[in-house]
């Protein structure tokens, strides 16, 4: 390859004559321009390393790796050397090092000891376009460099998605666009049966056999080039792998996935030429829309989806919702298909969809939780935290929220500066709740000071818990054996020193239906975690009562810390109406107290990493939480001291073409869903659908005469609408028995598991009403069990009441089957489990 060839240096004299006169330049190119590897390289030919280091912040870790990596082979030097790279817990660089890729979280770490970065002559912001909260900080600070360094330049790098806004930032600092040659693309509108943006299994499902068609067209047509599919997220990855290479041109294919959670090994596998008679499909999240320049696609196929992470400033819960991406983004993966030869791109959903979309993504600073970019600011000595300069100023809602995060964990003083508490915990590379773990540990109980260290490290990573298609009966059962009766949190401590007790790693994570790569990980950061508290002459003791540990955890997690004020139910300070994940251990335990690692609303609100507290405990950790909790033992928020949302809601509801009337019942409006029309809205409905309706109820109608999810949030009625077939619940028939025993009527019972979580009649109850008496009602069918081999059915009118019943029954059902049980049987039990995971959003 001859970089002399990349679009950048046509603009290389532009640029460098930009950067003489000017502190800033925006250069904003589209992706396989050259301009991240080649950037960098031009300023130290120009001279610019011999003043200091020249700096580019990337914002993935995966990126600054690979980055660094091709140009130290440009240059045919070793990493470290010349060229290296730092993120997160790994330094590969050296006193020589002249070109440094790093994280944008290590630059501003680094920053903490140097605000003037002073050890640096230039640095090139690289990935501007993408918005993050550390970009837009970075930005900020580098306002503060450059009014204090006159002789400091920055390069901002952008693909084109407005790159205009950093012009104006930067005091109208001049933009070079670099031209790539771009060949014509075909744009096909082809959405599939299902609007893709339902989000329900049946819109899935409709999504992957849309995909599967086209792929097998493309194939039997035997068009050149590549493919590259765009997908949310892990899981619908992973799920279209196995259905393309199930289907008729499986043989054909050569399929890698890309997500962030993949190892560098396997993202580079993408860049690889396919084998010979095979087409290369890369399917992708949004990091392949311009992150990644893979040649040779010439078809694009895109779903119109990502997942982005909301926060609530208001309870400190957050969610990742699935939704349609801009039409920036729509622009940018179409523009993948049109690199190096004439493409197409399908879009999976219609053309009105495309031009009623958002023009640019919502900006990271106004969906994310703020407390860790205000902590840095106090550790600058910015306390005006209100007057910071960002380049989109955030809401005022979520600054207050970020400063009474800091004030629970008492990280700051009265004047907004650094408390001691505070100080400490800006030592760590971690999120504040999490670093504040650690610190209680330092403070007040050193004897459990690894625990936390090991705790943080989990919180901190992505969950090492695998469940392979087919064999999720197998991989759960492993997962129960790290099980411990004081909850997650514990749990962790027994699986780490599992794994590191095991003699050899890589069998543990098989046979224990592991994340490898993910295990080695946790590993790592404990071992940096611990250094850092080493450093500060502080011994890492463990071995101490988990009271202790329990107690440095709830102090850290102390928004998430819960009471229970129903059966299941729990609230916190802020939030309420709160579940405990069905994927804890403390699933269906109901103490009276717990802690949480987080809070995520997905269909629910869940407690996701849940330990049991006691009453002792809340009393140490906080009086005021006591105060709060202890003094309450359960009581309910009146409405008066909740926030409340005004209801102001017309007499009716448009749902896709539908008009549904509201009608007002016992003093509470509530819309009436005649299934017939309802049905008839079910492609039509998109989570936005769902989400205008967050304060009004519903119920279905079905038959004219019987009801379905009565007086259930109109929103979760309108997520569950396209995989509902009610018509169906008069044919539903549970098993004769009552009980079932898992090993006499095994068979009997896995016959009925298709069953769960399905609509059927209701049985009237009552002293009066005859045995039989059907009551014009539907529920969903409820798998039970005792937990001593014995299960029954029931339909069970909450939705909720029987998901949460199923799957915890299925849990232990799996718990129960033994290693002897065939093949066909663990296989109904595994598609049982992935169903029932899948409606839990």
């Amino acid at each position: 390859m001859n970089y002399l060839d990349l679009p950048v240096y046509k603009h290389k004299d532009l640029i460098l004559k930009a950067l003489e006169t000017n502190q800033v330049v925006v250069v904003e190119s589209p992706t396989g321009s050259g301009k991240t590897t080649q950037l960098p390289v031009i300023l130290m030919d120009a001279g610019y390393g011999n003043n200091g280091v020249i700096g580019v912040t990337q914002p993935r870790r995966i990126a600054a790796v690979s980055v660094s990596e091709f140009i130290a082979r440009q240059l045919g030097t070793p990493v470290p050397g010349v060229v290296g790279y730092k993120m997160r817990f790994e330094d590969k660089t050296t006193r020589d090092t002249k070109i440094k890729i790093m994280t944008d979280g290590i630059l501003l770490q680094e920053m903490k000891l140097d605000p003037w970065l002073s050890k640096y002559g230039c640095l090139i912001v690289d990935e501007a376009h993408e918005r993050s909260l550390n970009i837009d900080f970075i930005l900020g600070l580098l306002k503060r460099v450059l009014e204090s360094r006159k002789e400091f330049k920055v390069i901002v790098s952008s693909a084109t998605i407005n790159a205009s806004v950093f012009s104006e930032y930067f005091g109208e600092c001049p933009v070079v666009k670099i031209d790539s040659v771009t060949y014509p693309v075909t744009m096909i509108y082809d959405p599939p049966a299902v609007a893709a943006s339902a989000g329900s299994q049946l819109a899935s499902e409709a999504l992957l056999e849309k995909i599967s068609s086209i792929t097998e067209r493309i194939i039997s047509e035997k068009r050149e080039g590549d493919i590259l599919i765009f997908l949310s997220g892990e899981k619908t990855i992973k799920d279209c792998m196995g259905r393309l290479a199930m289907g008729s041109a499986g043989p054909y294919l050569h399929i890698v996935p890309l997500y962030g959670r993949l190892g560098k090994e396997e993202q580079e596998r993408v860049f690889e030429a396919p084998p010979k008679g095979k087409t290369k499909v890369v399917i992708s999240t949004n990091i392949a829309e311009t992150s990644v320049t893979i040649d040779g696609i010439t078809a694009v196929l895109d779903s119109g989806l990502s997942k982005l992470n909301y926060y609530n400033p208001r309870t400190f819960t957050s969610s990742l919702i699935e939704a349609p991406i801009s039409k920036a983004s729509a622009n940018q993966r179409r523009g993948r298909a049109g690199r190096t030869r004439e493409g197409t791109c399908y879009r999976l959903y219609n053309r009105k969809d495309f031009e009623n979309r958002i023009l640019f993504t919502t900006e990271e600073i106004y969906r994310t939780d703020l407390s860790e970019v205000v902590l840095r600011m106090a550790d600058l000595g910015v306390t005006a935290f209100e007057e910071f300069d960002f380049i989109s100023p955030p809401n005022h809602e979520g600054l207050i929220a970020a400063i009474e995060t800091l004030n629970l964990l008492d990280a700051l003083e009265s004047d907004r500066t650094l408390s001691r508490t505070g100080k400490l915990m800006t030592e760590f590379p971690l999120p504040p709740r999490q670093s504040r773990i650690i610190v209680e540990a330092i403070l007040k109980y050193p004897e459990v000071t690894e625990e936390t260290v090991i705790a943080a490290a989990f919180l901190s990573t992505q969950s090492p818990y695998i469940l392979p298609p087919g064999e999720e009966t197998d991989a759960r059962k492993a997962h129960h054996g790290f099980r411990d009766p004081d909850g997650d949190f514990v749990s962790y401590l027994k699986l780490y020193r599992s794994y590191m007790d095991s003699t050899n790693k890589q069998k543990f994570c098989e046979k224990s239906y592991l994340d490898e790569k993910a295990m080695a990980e946790i590993a790592n950061v404990v071992a940096q975690l611990a250094q850092i508290v080493s450093d500060m002459e502080i011994p890492v003791l463990s071995g101490g009562p988990v009271e202790d540990y329990l107690c440095c955890i709830a102090r850290g997690l102390i928004q998430f810390v819960c009471v229970r004020e129903g059966r299941e139910l729990y609230r916190s300070l802020t939030a309420d109406r709160i579940l405990i994940h069905p994927g804890s251990v403390m699933f269906r335990m109901d103490p009276e107290y717990i802690v949480a690692g987080e809070i995520v609303r997905t269909t629910r609100m869940y407690a996701m990493s849940v330990s049991p507290l006691s009453y002792k405990t809340l009393e140490k950790i906080s009086p005021e939480l006591f105060k709060t909790f202890g003094g309450s033992r359960g009581r309910r928020t009146t409405q008066s001291e909740k926030l409340k949302r005004p209801r102001d809601f017309t007499n009716n509801v448009k749902i896709g073409d539908e008009i549904f009337e509201i009608e007002t019942i016992r003093g509470k409006k509530e819309v009436k869903l005649p299934w017939e029309k309802l049905s008839k809205a079910k492609d039509k409905i998109t989570p936005e659908t769902a989400s205008l309706y967050k304060n009004l109820k519903g119920t279905i109608i079905v038959g004219g005469k019987y009801s379905l999810l009565p007086g259930e949030k109109l929103s979760l009625i309108l997520t569950l609408t396209p995989s509902l077939n009610p018509e169906e619940a008069w044919n539903k028939k549970l098993p004769n028995k009552g009980n079932l025993d898992s090993k006499e009527n095994l068979d009997e019972l896995l016959d009925a598991l298709p069953l769960l979580v399905t609509p059927a009649l209701c049985k009237a109850k009552g002293k009066n009403t005859p045995k039989g008496t059907i009551k014009k009602e539907l529920g969903f069918i409820a798998l039970f069990t005792d937990g001593d081999g014995n299960y029954w059915m029931k339909v069970s009118r909450g939705f909720h009441t029987s998901l949460n019943e199923s799957l915890s029954s299925v849990e232990t059902l799996i718990d129960e089957l033994g290693d002897e049980v065939d093949i066909g049987k663990k296989h109904i039990v595994n598609q049982t489990y992935r169903r029932l995971s899948d409606l839990l959003g």
